[in-house]
């Protein structure tokens, strides 16, 4: 399984079913859960990171994709559009 077999729909699905702290984010694990539920296939964590990070890239994805914290939310979602999801270009 590679990152272009998990669509960017249902990863972001899975973030928006993801329980939500206060704050709007979502733990990587809890994400992680979600989208294996989704789509009924077990994903490695590093696939889970890749994915995580190419959306991350393209604007769609926001919060830590390192590996540190991995908490998250989708982009439209965010509050801060300066530090965290800039405006896609």
């Amino acid at each position: 399984m590679q990152c272009k077999d998990i669509p960017d729909a249902v990863f972001l699905d899975a973030v928006r079913a993801a329980p939500a702290n206060v704050a709007g984010w979502r733990t990587r694990f809890d994400v992680h859960e979600r989208l294996e539920e989704a789509l009924d296939v077990e994903i490695p964590l590093n696939l889970l990171m890749a994915k995580a990070r190419r959306l991350e890239a393209r604007g769609l994805l926001g919060g830590c994709t390192c590996g540190c914290r991995g908490d998250w939310h989708p982009s439209d979602e965010c509050g801060d559009s300066v530090y965290c999801c800039p405006p896609r270009s």
